[in-house]
């Protein structure tokens, strides 16, 4: 019997802060590495992976959601978008008042579902606590949550992290994305751990800052599934990869 895919929410506390983007380019080295990739967008009131990559997608998470109560799903394939080969999109709807219909309960089935038909599946989520990203947490095998060097960001990850810690949730790791604000440098990495409570796992370096980002989605490209974006950023592009492997083969370090 073929294992089942493995599941990270990529989580963050502000919003701004490049989780999406971080997504879609974690989303291509995966899938470079010849894993089959889903990303699920459980962010209900944006729509932007779908922005991102196609603007034409006509089903989202909310005709899945939709059929599924009223007893007309067949199978995921009709409602996911196909980027490559190894690459598929299933995005939130563009209109948020069909966000506002989608009920989270569905949303753990969904994702039962796809995890027998792909090896990793990446979910992104509202920076807010509400009952999606509540129940999304609880669904994944491994939380990624996104921080950048922002003291707003960084306090609301302090009382974030505080509930994960009293609820018992450890399955987390945290990253640290310095490729938004790349000019500014408020804190140092020890200033931003006791800020915080806990360690940074991960860091995405200012070399990842792509200036001209909004060219590649306007193309409806993915910068890291564009050749010789392992070369050109090779320390994120490593750093990306260990986190997939971090999914893929389990984290020893964790506490059980």
């Amino acid at each position: 019997m073929a294992s089942l895919g493995k599941t990270m929410c990529i989580y963050g506390a502000k919003g701004g802060i490049g989780k999406s983007t971080l997504l879609l380019n974690m989303g291509g080295v995966s899938a470079s590495l010849g894993y089959k990739t889903l990303l699920l967008d459980f962010d209900m009131h944006t729509g932007v992976l779908g922005m991102m990559v196609n603007s034409n997608i006509k089903e989202t998470v909310y005709h899945i959601t939709d059929d599924i109560v009223n007893n007309r799903f067949k199978d995921t394939k009709s409602y996911i978008y196909k980027y490559s080969d190894n690459l598929s999109i299933l995005p939130a709807p563009k209109d948020p008042r069909q966000g506002n219909k989608i009920n989270a309960r569905y949303l753990p089935l969904i994702i039962e579902k796809v995890k027998n038909e792909y090896d990793i599946i990446l979910i992104d989520t509202s920076s807010k606590m509400d009952e999606v990203s509540i129940v999304t947490l609880d669904s994944v095998d491994k939380i990624l949550f996104v921080i950048d060097n922002d003291v707003f960001t960084l306090k609301n990850t302090r009382s974030i992290l505080n509930i994960f810690n009293d609820s018992d949730i450890k399955n987390y790791k945290v990253l640290l994305n310095m490729s938004i604000d790349f000019k500014t440098k408020y804190f140092s990495l020890s200033d931003i751990k006791k800020i915080i409570g806990a360690n940074v796992d991960y860091m995405i370096s200012k070399d990842l800052f792509i200036k001209d980002i909004s060219s590649y989605y306007y193309e409806s490209k993915i910068p890291s599934t564009i050749k010789h974006f392992n070369r050109k950023y090779r320390e994120d592009y490593n750093t990306m990869k260990m986190i997939i492997d971090m999914l893929m083969e389990g984290d020893t370090n964790e506490e059980e």
